[in-house]
């Protein structure tokens, strides 16, 4: 245990201090504002916040991102959640948190991590993410909303500074092309040589264009709370499923590796290719009824190119998954398709497809290549 002095002490090296934190025995982290903020900050925005939280985390894990000193990942562990990590890209805000851990006793993980670093197969999934004063520092916005979504089991919290909305113009619906999208007011920040904050701030979006943001990016409902300020919200995030299924193509991806399959054959052979399909996306492959291909099925399809790789049959055969994949899983498939009538060199190319949708190599993947020769 730290003495009083030596936390006093501790304080004083790691000034400045944006959050304040109670440590125990009269002593605070700060005792003046950083760059403006109220002396007793975040606790009037962590007023707004808990009324979106269970007040029983029991058995819960938190992830807090952007976590500065640790304010809110406290409160989340004196709720009762089994886990809480919190993660900021700043080296000295993450050495105020794992000293407020050290002065006041509590098991919270810290790690110096980027909200663009979330990966689900390297932390996991957790059932609560608070994103808190974060996304309005995010350079690629959208980017750190996908980030969120995905290591997001239930619920995301998000607080932030919002489009003014005195002077927010209204959405409206813009006829273009055929189509009719709903414009939303974002705003760009015009970052100046003096600004206060070490890290810029970047977008300041409308309650309507963060909604949709957060609806396109995957959360099945998007609820909206006034903030501390009128210039400021809190969004509260739902998921019916952890993971997202093969409609949504921005989380589609996938390995192929060739088990078995002829490189020569006679021409109108039948021919079986043995292949592993490995789902290294985020969005579960739905396997759909067999003999029927409704839109967003995942099927393996196999097109037919000449030498340079132009198309012959672009559809030349398809096999079905033998059930739904979930991310990192992976399955063998067979798919038999028919030699070409021509004797000659051809080439096999082996895609995946979410039907109606998209091609997995348009959407970044790598195609397997299989050279043919007919005779």
């Amino acid at each position: 245990m730290m003495s009083r002095s030596e936390i006093a002490a501790e304080v004083q090296r790691l000034e400045p201090w944006f959050h304040c934190i109670d440590l125990g025995d009269g002593l605070v982290t700060k005792s003046k504002s950083a760059i403006g903020e109220p002396v007793e900050h975040p606790r009037p925005t962590w007023g707004k916040v808990k009324v979106c939280l269970p007040e029983d985390l029991s058995g819960k894990s938190v992830l807090d991102v952007g976590c500065n000193a640790g304010f809110y990942s406290i409160e989340m562990k004196r709720r009762g959640a089994a886990r809480v990590l919190g993660i900021d890209s700043q080296r000295d805000l993450v050495r105020q948190a794992m000293f407020v851990r050290r002065a006041i006793g509590l098991e919270i993980d810290y790690r110096r991590m980027s909200v663009y670093d979330l990966d689900p197969r390297e932390l996991g999934q957790f059932d609560i993410t608070l994103a808190l004063g974060l996304i309005y520092h995010c350079k690629h916005l959208v980017l750190a909303l996908e980030k969120l979504f995905l290591v997001t089991r239930d619920l995301l919290i998000i607080e932030t500074a919002i489009y003014p909305p005195e002077k927010a113009p209204e959405s409206f619906v813009y006829a273009e092309g055929g189509a009719e999208p709903t414009l939303h007011p974002l705003a760009y920040i015009e970052n100046l040589p003096d600004a206060k904050e070490a890290v810029f701030n970047w977008f300041l979006p409308g309650t309507a264009a963060l909604s949709a943001l957060l609806r396109n990016v995957g959360f099945d409902e998007v609820r909206v709370f006034p903030g501390v300020q009128s210039d400021r919200a809190v969004f509260a995030c739902r998921k019916r499923q952890p993971y997202p299924d093969s409609h949504a193509i921005s989380y589609l991806e996938s390995h192929l590796a060739l088990i078995s399959g002829p490189s020569s054959c006679r021409r109108n052979d039948e021919l079986r290719f043995h292949l592993r399909l490995h789902n290294s996306g985020y969005a579960r492959w739905l396997s759909g009824s067999k003999g029927t291909t409704e839109k967003g099925d995942v099927h393996l399809v196999a097109h037919l190119l000449d030498q340079n790789e132009q198309p012959i049959s672009w559809y030349h055969a398809g096999a079905f998954l033998p059930h739904d994949l979930q991310p990192n899983e992976t399955v063998e498939v067979e798919i038999v398709l028919r030699a070409p009538e021509s004797p000659g060199n051809y080439l096999l190319e082996f895609d995946m497809v979410s039907e109606h949708l998209a091609w997995f190599e348009d959407l970044g993947s790598q195609v397997l290549k299989h050279q043919l020769a007919v005779q």
